[in-house]
């Protein structure tokens, strides 16, 4: 259900994107820290499937998906 959880709030973030501050309040009822969807949203980025922004130190500070990513997000949806 987490994984499901994490690829709906994506597809809402969509190509326009959202800031990262946003997204884990989006996540946090479902038990998903910041801690937890950075290496996920890297991860993912690695594939393909996101765009991050970062600040100096590394942080990530705003999230988008790729047209890649919105396609996977979208069969997820309905698997």
């Amino acid at each position: 259900m987490k994984t499901r959880i994490l690829s709906f709030a994506l597809r809402a973030a969509g190509a326009t994107g959202v800031a990262f501050q946003e997204f884990a309040r989006w996540m946090s009822p479902w038990g998903w820290s910041r801690r937890d969807l950075s290496p996920v949203l890297r991860e993912m980025r690695e594939e393909g499937l996101t765009e991050l922004t970062e600040n100096p130190a590394g942080e990530i500070i705003a999230l988008r998906l790729t047209r890649e990513g919105e396609r996977e997000m979208a069969s997820r949806a309905t698997r």
